[in-house]
């Protein structure tokens, strides 16, 4: 079906449309980069008045531009800001309602595991080969999933801490250097020594696959203030700034690339992919690219303009949940902000209880979807 998807999980208000073979219609963004720059990071509240005035136009110039009538809506539901899924949310529901149309609310991440097959150039989308390897990097969520032809996805490692996205954010502010970060960082790094300055790479004693990147954070911030780096100039910034950076990114590309070999081999994927803000950076990139050599593993990464936030990913993800079946009512949805996380026995216990108790779920809504395709939150 014709799929109109709309994303609001945090600072981008995004509309698009696909086609039933999943090929992009119209793609619409409004950043809200400029509102929060001053800030140096985001302020929820703002955010969800800024998607208040700006989604209702979006979805007006999306419909004109379209090939045909809407005959479904995907919308993100969860994780993310509160107040910004719900204004997302609800609209979508109300939408859906009103013209009888089937409703697919769908997990932030879930869309992130499908952008890498979506084609910005007008084609249809590519079938996702069983197992996908995939890695999922931006500002609140860092971790590996395993993925099949139908988009469901199991989470194999994750971050016990920050995510990487955040991480370069606040490097970057320590050096007061513009918000987001993570493009002038990778600018900056790109002519510095990335050996130039230690710093360290966390391991998990009792989960030797997951990451960590408070440690780093704070060792980089630390760095800067005993050297006295800040503020920067990005056009100004010198070796010693440069070389920083450099070291600081290899590090963060190091601690998000250390679990993929052992996940290769345990795994045997068809594809790998990386997808989120920090898919854009060139470095990882790079480094996926070596990875995929090294195992005789084909590499497939999103276009820059689908690493970041947007409505093309959320309404392939609800294409291929209709695909599954998966359907629900615009009356009883509710927006999920993180995973409620429970040991694995505790988590048989819930499900033996039913649906309505599992996490992610509001209780009086058991058609509710959680997690990216099975249950897993970022």
């Amino acid at each position: 079906m014709r799929t109109l998807g709309i994303e609001t999980s945090c600072d981008e208000t995004a509309v698009a449309i696909l086609d039933e073979a999943g090929r992009l219609e119209v793609h619409l963004l409004a950043s809200q980069v400029d509102a929060h720059r001053e800030f140096g990071g985001v302020v929820p509240e703002l955010a969800s008045r800024e998607h208040l005035v700006a989604l209702p136009p979006l979805v007006d110039r999306a419909l004109q531009k379209a090939s045909g009538p809407v005959e479904a809506v995907a919308v993100t539901g969860g994780p993310g800001l509160v107040g910004a899924l719900l204004v997302g949310l609800r609209f979508a529901a109300a939408f859906a309602w009103s013209r009888s149309l089937p409703l697919l609310v769908v997990d932030h991440l879930a869309g992130h595991l499908v952008s890498p097959f979506l084609d910005l150039d007008g084609g249809s989308a590519r079938p996702m080969p069983s197992p996908t390897l995939a890695l999922v990097a931006s500002g609140g969520h860092s971790a590996w999933y395993v993925v099949d032809e139908e988009g469901r996805s199991r989470r194999l490692c994750r971050t016990r801490d920050d995510a990487a996205g955040e991480t370069f954010d606040k490097v970057a502010q320590a050096l007061g250097l513009p918000y987001p970060g993570g493009p002038v960082v990778d600018r900056l790094a790109t002519t510095g020594d990335r050996a130039a300055v230690e710093l360290p790479r966390a391991r998990i004693d009792d989960a030797p696959l997951d990451m960590s990147f408070s440690g780093l954070k704070a060792a980089a911030i630390r760095h800067v203030r005993s050297v006295g780096l800040g503020p920067v100039n990005e056009a100004a910034a010198g070796p010693v700034v440069r070389d920083l950076l450099a070291s600081f990114q290899e590090a963060v590309v190091d601690q998000l690339l250390a679990p993929a070999d052992a996940l290769v081999t345990a795994h045997h994927p068809r594809l790998l992919t990386a997808s989120g803000g920090v898919a854009a950076n060139s470095r990882l990139r790079e480094r996926l690219a070596e990875l995929g050599g090294r195992h005789a593993v084909e590499v497939l990464l999103p276009p820059p303009a689908l690493t970041t936030d947007n409505a093309a990913m959320i309404a392939r993800a609800g294409q291929l949940a209709m695909a599954r079946g998966e359907r629900h009512d615009p009356r009883r949805v509710d927006a999920w902000t993180r995973e409620v996380w429970h040991p694995p026995g505790m988590r048989r216990r819930l499900e033996a209880a039913g649906p309505g108790n599992m996490p992610g779920r509001a209780a009086d809504a058991p058609n509710a979807p959680r997690g990216p395709g099975n249950g897993e939150a970022g």
